[in-house]
């Protein structure tokens, strides 16, 4: 019988394949423990990243010594659009070093997908099927990082999957009304708390796709905000940080595409849904 991360596995190889692409956005939860020296999510199929642990054993003088991670979670930011709007994720590619082309899940939804993200585990495996918010029972980095003793906090909307889905944990949740509020605190808790691991999710990209269109006004300057607010949060992590050895993700969940005149959405099992990149920066203290 094969074992929960092996099925994780082959699930998630299923789109890499079928994208012809070298990494699903399930990575991420194996790569950010194997560089922070925590243990990798047991249900996780995920392979950690060669090039960023290679970097991060290199500028750190060895693996598993990275000491503070943040990782922004811009909703709905997909390869489509750094192939419609080249000039804004270039900035996010320029600060960051790797640029990670990746697959997500089926369906691509937020719950469903950052759930992967975040457990390394597949959706047969990590149970969310469709768009819902149950509380995950599976473990996560939240669970690993808290286990070996380090301080995580989560920044969401007070509404939001990534407020919901992983509760429950012996970890700090800072709940917000809006986007602009979560980078704040964001800011905050960079230069007055110690956090080993933070993570922030910005919804309004997604939201407003949904309700102008993927390439409205309102939506491009979502996607604008997302960018300025990682350049915004890497120059803290400049000043606040910059006496530990330090990694930075952007790390959205899916892309989307056009419904119809005045709306987007995505879910369907397409490039433009399915295709996204996840973006690192890793930095030694004092670098």
């Amino acid at each position: 019988m094969m074992q929960m991360n092996e099925i994780s596995r082959a699930e998630l190889d299923k789109y890499k394949k079928k994208y012809d692409v070298n990494y699903s956005i399930g990575d991420l939860a194996a790569t950010i423990s194997v560089i922070n020296g925590v243990e990798i999510p047991s249900e996780s199929g995920g392979t950690p990243i060669a090039s960023v642990v290679d970097q991060a054993q290199r500028l750190m003088d060895g693996v598993g010594r990275n000491q503070k991670t943040l990782i922004l979670c811009p909703d709905a930011v997909g390869e489509i659009h750094r192939q419609k709007y080249p000039e804004k994720l270039a900035r996010v590619e320029n600060i960051s070093g790797f640029r990670i082309l990746s697959s997500a899940v089926m369906p691509s939804v937020t719950p469903v997908c950052f759930c992967t993200i975040f457990s390394g585990a597949s959706p047969e495996v990590h149970g969310i099927h469709t768009w819902e918010q149950p509380v995950v029972k599976i473990p996560t980095i939240f669970d690993t990082f808290a286990a070996a003793g380090k301080k995580v906090a989560i920044v969401a909307g007070n509404t939001s999957s990534m407020e919901r889905i992983f509760r429950m944990r012996e970890i700090d949740y800072i709940s917000t009304r809006d986007d602009e509020t979560a980078f704040r605190f964001t800011r905050t808790l960079m230069a007055e708390y110690d956090y080993d691991l933070i993570v922030t999710y910005l919804a309004m990209h997604d939201s407003n796709a949904h309700h102008f269109g993927c390439d409205a006004p309102e939506t491009v300057a979502e996607l604008e905000k997302a960018v300025s607010s990682f350049e915004i949060l890497n120059a803290d992590a400049e000043k606040y940080w910059k006496n530990f050895n330090r990694t930075l993700v952007f790390a959205p969940d899916h892309g989307n595409h056009r419904i119809d005149e005045v709306s987007g959405g995505h879910g369907d099992d397409i490039p433009e849904d399915m295709l996204v990149n996840h973006f690192y920066r890793v930095r030694s203290a004092g670098k």
